[in-house]
């Protein structure tokens, strides 16, 4: 370094020495005239000499306020520079401005306009002229409001921040609707608007845009569009009839297939009826109607949603998915065949089964208020082959006809019967799956065996005799006589009222 500067040294000697010896000669041949002339002409002038520039800009021959309006126009076109974060894809940007940026040296328009405007004329000269052999840069630098600028920073990289959010679906007229899923981002908010406040108040810098790759954890979401895409296939559906069912019940069963409606169920995940639509209330939307109840029918909050566990189990059974718990009813039922129900009962009776499969399932259940039907519709992506069926076989084992009781009633002619409630037929079945392969039996598989019991036929059975003419008589004997006596009680007691008609 001491080398350089004594090396500069010796080049200002030498240019002043040269301007002392052109001196000398215009001196001697009566050159004083020109040199007045050069003077006026390139050093007495008001612009910037030439070899100065302010940030690498050329500003020789510009007047002093040239000079400052093309250093604010420099000012103004890096303020609107602008710094880009980027977060994978994504990007915001925000201004030099947003930041709070400010020109750190604004004195370099006065220092480039005044540079050689002063000392002698000897010195002027010898600065003018050595800018033709050493060019002079005025450098610009800026600074930053740091608080302005961290609290900007970081309120656009909030921006950035997200929870993780799985893919959705829903079917809606008929097709289904998918949103992306939300790749959850964190970061270090603080770390990130320091990194960048360090690089814009780098010496370094080019007082250009700056672009930013943000320091951030990722959490991705576990289920996909991509995953979800894959629901397209009907794999099981089942209807069953809910026709001349009283007002409750109806409402119950719709309730229920609503409760269940647009179910996503993801490979190994399992699925209750009871915890789908309980509690059974009022405030959950069922009605009294009629259940089962320890082998009678009897008025509850949800009678009625057996069916929609009976209409789902069947769906189920055609979509071919791993059934965990089914119980069959106390009682038959009209709505299917033996075997092909699925009883809902407290916390002693569910439906459950688990998605078996290597891709989601989705459940759309519905009623038709028209035909009074429910159905259950399980979609999904069918990997089945095309050539292979199944089918669905009840076999009723045993049959066990009611019994009769009778209830002896004396109010009732003796001979005489009256039916009060008619039994039901008790019965054992099991249900078969029969699987064809190019239209041909390949596999019977047993699915369960139900148990039904048998209610008796109640019969009220009169046991009061028929009365005869002698009986007659002794009661309108026995009836006359209690007649005079209570007369002689009251003309005892009420001697006014003797003689006084009877009432009739």
């Amino acid at each position: 370094m001491a080398e350089s500067c004594v090396i500069k040294y010796m080049k200002k000697l030498k240019i002043f020495g040269i301007v002392l010896l052109v001196l000398l000669v215009l001196g001697a041949a009566g050159g004083a005239g020109y040199f007045a002339w050069y003077y006026h002409t390139y050093v007495n002038i008001d612009e910037v000499y030439p070899g100065i520039s302010i940030g690498g800009m050329d500003v020789s021959g510009l007047t002093k306020k040239q000079v400052q309006d093309k250093l604010d126009s420099y000012v103004a076109d890096v303020s609107a520079e602008t710094v880009t974060l980027k977060v994978g894809k994504k990007e915001k940007t925000v201004t030099m401005t947003d930041l709070g940026i400010s020109c750190a040296t604004p004195e370099v328009a006065d220092q480039a306009y005044d540079l050689g405007k002063s000392g002698n004329v000897v010195e002027r000269i010898r600065t003018v002229y050595g800018l033709t052999l050493d060019k002079k840069d005025y450098p610009i630098s800026f600074s930053f409001d740091e608080k302005k600028a961290k609290k900007k920073l970081k309120k656009v990289e909030k921006k950035f921040l997200a929870k993780k959010k799985d893919a959705t679906i829903k079917r809606k007229d008929g097709k289904f609707v998918i949103t992306k899923e939300v790749n959850g981002i964190d970061m270090d908010l603080d770390k990130n608007a320091d990194t960048i406040i360090a690089a814009l108040t780098d010496p370094d810098w080019d007082q250009k845009a700056l672009v930013s790759e943000l320091d951030y954890t990722e959490d991705k979401a576990k289920h996909t569009k991509k995953e979800l895409s894959a629901i397209k296939d009907i794999l099981g559906t089942f209807t069953t009839s809910y026709s001349g069912s009283p007002s409750g019940r109806c409402v119950n069963v719709a309730n229920g297939a609503r409760l269940i409606n647009d179910t996503l169920l993801y490979p190994g995940d399992s699925f209750s009826v009871h915890d789908a639509v309980t509690p059974f209330n009022e405030e959950n939307g069922y009605r009294l109607a009629g259940s089962y109840e320890n082998g009678t029918t009897v008025q509850t909050y949800g009678g009625g949603i057996c069916q929609v566990s009976t209409t789902l189990y069947n769906a189920v059974l055609r979509s071919e998915l791993e059934v965990l718990e089914r119980s069959n009813h106390s009682m038959t039922v009209h709505y299917v065949k033996l075997s092909e129900d699925a009883a809902i009962s407290g916390e002693d009776k569910d439906f459950r089964f688990k998605n078996s499969l290597k891709n989601p399932i989705y459940i759309v259940g519905s009623t038709d208020s028209d035909d009074e039907t429910i159905t259950f519709t399980i979609y999904g992506k069918e990997t089945r082959d095309k050539d292979r069926s199944i089918e669905f076989i009840s076999e009723t084992l045993s049959t066990n006809p009611p019994s009769e009781k009778e209830i002896k009633d004396n109010t009732l002619e003796e001979g005489k019967r009256i039916v009060e409630k008619e039994g039901r037929t008790g019965y054992s079945a099991r249900l078969w799956k029969v699987i064809h392969e190019k239209g041909k039996e390949d596999v019977r598989e047993q699915i369960n065996t139900s148990y039904y019991i048998s209610t008796p036929r109640e019969v009220r059975v009169g046991t009061k005799k028929k009365e005869t003419k002698k009986d007659n008589k002794k009661k309108d004997q026995t009836k006359d006589k209690k007649e005079e006596s209570a007369e002689k009680k009251s003309e005892s007691a009420n001697p006014d009222k003797k003689g006084a008609e009877e009432p009739e």
